[in-house]
């Protein structure tokens, strides 16, 4: 049996099942809606299960993000709407109702979707969610770094930057993960570039094998999907993770990046990079560009990305395994937070911050003086928090 709906004017604007058992894999496009390459290549996907008859097993959504946004070919209408998701947000938002901006709509409408899936218990939903970027870029992905996450990710032959969903404050992915999810995010390229449908469409179809959705044999031309990918890296490392993020305040602007700079270019420390209402902005460090705000909004100037060795990556997986982070109380200076289980406090001015990203504490934040690191849910799924419940409740 198959249940194809597919409907550009929903935010469900497709579903595929078999009845067979399997994942729930959920990908998300245009939640910038001035990035619709990815609803284009959820289209290609959807029309092919069905017109195939491939042997899916669990369930395929393909969701629109910003449907507000997407009329009117904007980033957001009044604020990012890939921001703000936590657990304090949209338990206010559930309770209370939306505050009046555009993208609160968008997101209670969004959890209302989700709800129903995440309530249910079962393996870890995964979660894709497709951007693309305004400037020059080959496709790269990025997830909240825990270990779940990786095989989907590392399964695309295709750069995977660590720390973006750190040092961005409330991302979508952030909050599912938080919640025992899998999620990760594909940069198919640049916004218009009809390349850019080409590989969200081949990171679909590895995806959906490497969750166990379909078989290798299910997709006759997977190699040529995953050819086609491994063909833009350019010899690009393997995995990076963001060391710089220059975050563009209401105060600072008008924010303008120099022409010419594209993802993964080279620059040295004291580059001039930039210019804003204070003057010119110089690169803090060397390293490879990463992100450069060639649009209006938004409020990322650029990131700074480094490289990071197979053999590192693979100690830090068997030091989460071993649950090293265990010992990190026995560092010098390090404190556990008096408050929030799991939270470590250091001095501001210490060495340990590769250790701490190691074991997956990628989310530092200042506090008096000092530095909080914390990391996502590396567990097994927790039941959906109290907001979550709530709406699922409301939709039955």
């Amino acid at each position: 049996m198959t249940r194809l709906e597919l409907d550009a004017h929903k935010r469900l604007i497709g579903r595929a099942t078999r009845g067979r058992p399997g994942p729930t894999v959920v990908v998300t496009g245009a939640v910038h809606g001035n990035e619709p390459a990815g609803l284009h290549a959820l289209r290609r996907v959807l029309a092919r299960i069905e017109a195939d008859v491939l042997p899916l097993r669990g369930e395929l959504w393909a969701v629109a993000g910003n449907l507000r946004a997407m009329a009117e070919d904007r980033r957001y209408i009044d604020r990012d709407l890939n921001r703000q998701w936590t657990r304090e947000t949209m338990s206010a938002l559930v309770n209370a109702g939306p505050a009046g901006a555009s993208e609160d709509l968008e997101q209670l409408e969004l959890l209302t979707l989700f709800a129903p899936l995440l309530v249910r218990g079962g393996p870890p939903i995964v979660f894709l969610d497709l951007h693309s970027t305004s400037g020059p870029s080959t496709p790269f992905s990025c997830m909240p770094d825990v270990l779940r996450n990786r095989p989907i990710a590392l399964a695309m032959p295709i750069p995977l930057v660590l720390g973006l969903e750190e040092v961005l404050e409330g991302s979508l992915l952030g909050y599912l993960c938080d919640m025992g999810h899998v999620g990760v995010a594909v940069e198919g390229g640049q916004h218009r570039d009809p390349a850019t449908i080409d590989f969200h469409e081949a990171a679909v179809w590895i995806a959906l094998v490497a969750a166990g959705a379909l078989d290798v044999g299910d997709v006759p031309d997977l190699a040529e999907h995953r050819a086609k990918l491994a063909g833009t890296n350019r010899g690009l490392p393997a995995v990076l993770e963001i060391r710089v993020r220059h975050g563009v305040r209401a105060e600072d602007e008008p924010f303008n990046m120099e022409p010419g700079f594209e993802n993964f270019q080279p620059i040295i420390k004291g580059q001039f990079v930039a210019r804003d209402r204070n003057g010119p902005i110089l690169a803090p460090r060397s390293g490879l560009m990463m992100l450069p705000r060639y649009q209006g909004q938004g409020d990322d100037g650029f990131f700074v990305a480094t490289p990071v060795s197979g053999l590192l990556l693979k100690l830090s997986a068997a030091a989460r395994r071993w649950r090293l982070e265990r010992l990190v109380p026995l560092l010098p200076g390090v404190e556990r937070h008096p408050e929030r289980a799991g939270h470590f406090v250091t001095p501001h001015a210490t060495r340990l911050g590769d250790i701490f990203n190691w074991l997956g504490y990628r989310h530092m934040r200042p506090h008096g003086g000092r530095q909080v690191y914390a990391r996502r849910h590396e567990g097994t799924t927790p039941p959906a928090p109290p907001e979550v419940q709530a709406l699922a409740a409301r939709v039955v």
